[in-house]
């Protein structure tokens, strides 16, 4: 059993230590904490970023030139319509790409049943919840009163992309395995991962009695040929286990998509770009990585962590249209014998076996025809495996047979560590030189288990697309990692911890700040890390200490006359610390504080 909870083990949690980092790199925790964040966006330039909770309130926090400053009340607060239970809630928020005109937000979420069926009616109470029952998945977009102070949210704006009725949005028929991520794409369109949907606990081919799937049918919130459970990931009807590519402006499909039917736009078919998905929590694009038409199906380079049952974590890497990345007929790199050998048909197909409409693939060439690309597995890029022993495979062949060698393996072409998890989490794909020149255009990804944070450096293309691992932070560094984003401003990277309610960054410390300075070797600071004192040792004349943070932005400045010990009052994380003497030599060091 392999589930994602988003919602227990709040007092489990472990400190981390600059230590393990590797040299140069830092990590600092704001001081604001939340009741269950599930993760952090920015605006395009930084100057906003906007945290998010399950139970459906967006704070923002505002760049003053130096550091983040939380407004006092939350942005937008969809609470009383959120069903924040087990993994449910407010799963993911994106922001328009043309947020600083338009202030459009768009959100993510499991709907409470209550709401569902009741609200707009005499019977609606806003402090009634209706859990562990059949509902929905729905996808809303808002306008925020984006260039007011304090930002507010015009709640008149509510438009529904995706679930506006009952019949029509994502069926939730088990507490778990909704998905989801939502992110644009570089042609502008919006991108969204769902989940199965099924059980987590079994091999749900339909009709198993812990799961909500005969209400769902009874409400029309699920077609009856859609009592198949996890395979559900296998059929173009259903909008379970998918990656949808949607017009933000109506919620319609994109034209250019695989199975698009210009009679039903909105059908799920019409909206679905990839499929084969267990519960992809988490999900990430390479910026700029396709085309600005959405004509050409190529909304970019899309990295899909499916989190998995009982075996393996994968690593998906979605680079076209139709690609099927095979659950549950196969978990990692090979079949899953319990659904494989289920004998279970595809009704919409005329009863096929499901099967037998996806096969291993014999190259990593993919179908010309984008429709076709659905009957061959697209194996994951990376798999890791569970429970004690450390494994991880690649996909790869001997002639024409699939073949899944081990990273570091003699043969194998994907060099590195490996590693364990149980619960996979995309991070974020590296742009720029603010997090260190060696760490650009790779991929970040962590598992919310085991907490670790993993790099990924990649191939140009699928041949296979990773071509080396590597531990950026050991395990249990984080404290149940759900999110990781870039900062535009410095390049950090934010990374949310729901089991502690915290949002915390990794920095990267460029010797090239830009600070004129000579190396003094005699000068040292001591102790670092330092809590709340600053020693020095080696002067002997008057000097000048000014702290900048790793952004080259200057937080302290005062002189001294032969001081050796000094207050030092910052939060925690990693400053520079420069020593000019009248001399104009200067020395610089870089200090911890805790």
């Amino acid at each position: 059993m392999n589930r994602l909870y988003i919602s227990f083990f709040f007092g489990l949690f472990f400190c981390s230590t600059f230590a393990q980092l590797p040299e140069d790199y830092s990590s600092t925790t704001l001081p604001e904490t939340f009741a269950s964040p599930m993760g952090t966006i920015f605006s395009s330039d930084g100057s906003k970023m906007f945290v998010w909770t399950n139970a459906g309130q967006i704070f923002l926090f505002n760049w003053n030139g130096t550091q983040y400053v939380m407004q006092a009340n939350a942005v937008l607060d969809i609470s009383d319509e959120v069903s924040s239970y087990r993994d449910f809630g407010l799963l993911s928020i994106c922001l328009d790409p043309n947020f600083n005109t338009n202030g459009l937000i768009y959100l993510f979420y499991t709907v409470d049943r209550h709401h569902l069926l009741f609200y707009g009616t005499p019977s609606y109470n806003p402090n009634t919840n209706d859990y562990y029952k059949a509902s929905i998945s729905r996808l809303t977009r808002y306008k925020l009163n984006h260039l007011q102070s304090p930002m507010t949210t015009d709640y008149s704006t509510r438009t529904i992309l995706l679930g506006e009725s009952i019949t029509t949005g994502i069926p939730i028929t088990h507490e778990s395995h909704a998905g989801g991520t939502i992110m644009f794409g570089s042609d502008d369109t919006l991108l969204l991962t769902t989940g199965d949907n099924a059980s987590y606990s079994t091999t749900d081919t339909g009709s198993i009695s812990h799961t909500y799937y005969q209400q769902a049918i009874n409400d029309g919130m699920m077609r009856p040929e859609e009592n198949v459970g996890a395979f559900r990931s296998q059929m173009i009807n259903s909008f379970c286990g998918k990656l949808l590519r949607l017009d933000p402006s109506t919620g319609d499909g994109i034209p250019s998509n695989p199975f698009y039917d210009s009679n039903s736009p909105r059908s799920p078919k019409s909206r679905m770009y990839a499929m084969g998905f267990r519960n992809p929590f988490r999900a990430a694009i390479k910026p700029n990585s396709g085309s600005t038409n959405p004509a050409d199906a190529n909304p970019g380079i899309i990295f899909v962590v499916d989190v998995g049952w009982q075996t393996w974590e994968d690593l998906h890497i979605i680079d076209k249209p139709g690609l099927n990345a095979g659950w549950p007929l196969y978990e990692g790199q090979t079949t899953l014998n319990s659904y494989y050998n289920s004998g279970i048909t595809n009704p919409d197909e005329g009863n096929q076996l499901f099967k037998n409409l996806c096969n291993q693939p014999t190259s990593f060439n993919d179908d010309a025809n984008p429709a076709n690309r659905r009957f061959t597995h697209s194996r994951p890029s990376i798999t890791w495996k569970h429970g004690g022993s450390v494994e991880t495979r690649v996909p790869w062949f001997s002639g024409t047979t699939p073949t899944n060698p081990r990273i570091g393996a003699n043969g194998s072409p994907t060099t590195g560590s490996e590693f364990r998890g149980n619960a996979g989490i995309a991070g974020t794909y590296i742009t720029g030189t603010g997090f260190g020149a060696a760490m650009e255009h790779k991929f970040m990804f962590t598992d919310y288990a085991r907490n670790w944070v993993g790099v990924a450096t990649l191939n140009t293309s699928n041949t296979p697309w990773i071509s080396h691992t590597s531990t950026f932070a050991p395990i249990n560094y984080g404290t149940g990692i759900v999110h990781m984003a870039q900062n535009p401003i410095d390049g950090s990277i934010y990374y949310t911890n729901i089991f502690d309610g915290t949002i915390k960054y990794f920095s990267f410390y460029d010797d090239t700040l830009g600070i004129n300075e000579s190396n003094l070797s005699s000068i040292n600071f001591y102790p670092n890390p330092i809590e709340n004192q600053l020693n020095i040792s080696g002067i002997h004349e008057e000097f000048k200490l000014d702290i900048y943070n790793i952004s080259g932005q200057l937080l302290f400045s005062n002189e001294y006359d032969n001081r050796k010990s000094i207050p030092i009052k910052l939060n925690s994380g990693l400053y520079i610390a420069k020593l000019s003497f009248s001399s104009g030599k200067a020395v610089t060091r870089k200090i911890v504080v805790k």
